[in-house]
């Protein structure tokens, strides 16, 4: 008689529900929800933020019109109800990670939320797992993970401005809306998707590198230790 495999159990938080997070969900659900059925796994996904839904959000968030007025980890995750199942769940977690027991242990750990404290908070962890830095101005972004460099991680931890919007000023008043946030969600959602294989079994499961990068001028450094953390 065969014996029946452990079925394994991967989670993730995503810290933020705003202009990069709102898009590393989008991104991420469908392909992670098929891995889980594939490799007959599960993976809990967990997204944390108190914010709600304004107007501004929709012009470059990814929100519907309908949101304005929920909570921003409400929406997503009411939307995106149906993709639910026994091997992918959501949780939406109406709260701010401000200390340890904010946030659940988890093997992979995105930061998308304009809030320096936090991103500290995470690298410092046990319960992050594997974690992983997204920040974005314009069109430009970096993506940062425990392969960057020092010098890169102080940038977004101890030299970041809080409450910065990944949209410059006056971007969505004058109609000049960049891209940047969308670019970074597309890196961060292609780490956690390869890490999960990397963690299934997987070999030669490369993940994105750390990077400085720009929509319009192409990559401006590579930030992981190993490369010299240059910019």
């Amino acid at each position: 008689m065969a014996i029946e495999a452990e079925k394994r159990e991967f989670s993730v938080n995503i810290v933020g529900a705003g202009g990069i997070a709102s898009w590393v969900l989008h991104g991420l659900i469908r392909p992670a929800r098929r891995f889980a059925q594939v490799t007959g796994s599960s993976v809990t996904i967990r997204v944390y933020d108190s914010d709600s839904v304004d107007d501004d959000n929709v012009h470059h968030q990814n929100f519907r019109p309908s949101d304005v007025g929920k909570t921003k980890v409400d929406a997503l995750c009411g939307e995106l109800s149906e993709f639910q199942g026994d091997e992918f769940s959501l949780v939406a977690c109406e709260w701010d990670v401000r200390r340890e027991s904010d946030f659940e242990e988890a093997d992979l750990t995105v930061v998308a939320v304009d809030s320096p404290d936090a991103r500290e908070l995470v690298t410092k962890s046990k319960k992050s797992g594997k974690w992983a830095i997204c920040t974005c101005a314009g069109d430009s972004f970096m993506f940062l993970t425990e392969e960057s460099s020092k010098q890169a991680v102080s940038m977004v931890i101890e030299n970041a401005q809080k409450g910065a919007s990944c949209q410059l000023p006056g971007a969505i008043s004058e109609g000049k809306i960049e891209a940047g946030n969308m670019a970074v969600a597309a890196v961060a959602q292609t780490w956690v998707l390869r890490s999960l294989r990397g963690m299934s079994g997987e070999e030669g499961a490369k993940v994105p590198v750390s990077r400085a990068e720009s929509t319009v001028l192409g990559t401006l450094g590579v930030l992981s230790e190993s490369e010299g953390g240059g910019i």
